[in-house]
């Protein structure tokens, strides 16, 4: 009999290869085949009679330098803006300025910008304004949290995701649309605004423990007609509107 050194929830894991997290070995007996084929991340070990599983990973993707970094006419500046350019796209990952209006480039020389990386504008405290390209498709986690002074952004319909937390505790915040494009949503997206109107554009976009009910005034949600949101807003007594 040999002995494997993995839980078996973790065979699971070196079968896909998305681990990429250390692996605690506590042995856990089990009867296999002698003729067993391992895989290319097993080893068998005869004086130990244990088999060693190494979890594979996908490599970090590679950043990239542009070899320009021309942005759009009226941009914010990139010495304000901080960002990673990769094979086929460009990512905001900070502000570092102190402009209160921004106006995110739709692209970084050949790269189109793509994604509003994780906790980017975090705590931007006196940014009143970004406007968004329609190249952004991705708005990550805490992006836009703490911004206690936004009181005006606009979501491109290109958008699809949002991440967790991502305009928690925009406390200046009165109106927000979701586009029909957002097919993705997070926790905590708007825990902590003062919405007083938020427009739900895709029908079949369901409430995700956005945050809404910790709001001390009901915002009314304004939606499709048979939109999923409707049936969320009438459970838990929202004042909605149906959009024509």
């Amino acid at each position: 009999m040999r002995k494997i050194i993995v839980l078996s929830a973790l065979v699971v894991v070196f079968l896909c290869g998305c681990s990429s997290q250390p692996i605690s070995q506590e042995p856990l007996e089990t009867s296999i085949s002698s003729e067993m084929e391992l895989p290319e991340n097993a080893s068998y070990n005869p004086e130990e009679d244990v088999i060693y599983i190494t979890p594979t990973t996908e490599p970090p993707e590679e950043t990239v330098i542009p070899d320009a970094v021309d942005i759009d006419e009226g941009a914010t500046s990139l010495d304000s803006l901080k960002y990673e350019a990769f094979e086929d796209r460009a990512v905001i990952t900070d502000f570092t300025g102190t402009e209160t209006e921004i106006i995110i480039p739709s692209h970084i020389g050949e790269y189109p910008v793509t994604e509003i990386g994780g906790y980017a504008f975090e705590a931007a405290w006196d940014m009143t304004k970004i406007e968004i390209p329609d190249s952004v498709k991705i708005i990550s986690e805490q992006a836009f949290a703490d911004c206690e002074s936004l009181a005006e952004i606009s979501l491109p319909e290109t958008i699809t995701s949002i991440g967790r937390g991502a305009f928690s505790n925009c406390i200046s915040l009165t109106e927000l649309t979701i586009p029909a494009s957002v097919t993705e949503t997070q926790e905590e997206m708007l825990t902590g605004c003062a919405l007083q109107d938020l427009y739900i554009l895709n029908p079949n976009l369901t409430y995700n423990n956005w945050g809404l009910e910790s709001m001390e005034t009901p915002c009314t949600i304004h939606a499709p007609e048979n939109a999923e949101i409707l049936s969320w807003a009438e459970e838990n007594h929202f004042p909605f509107e149906i959009l024509e």
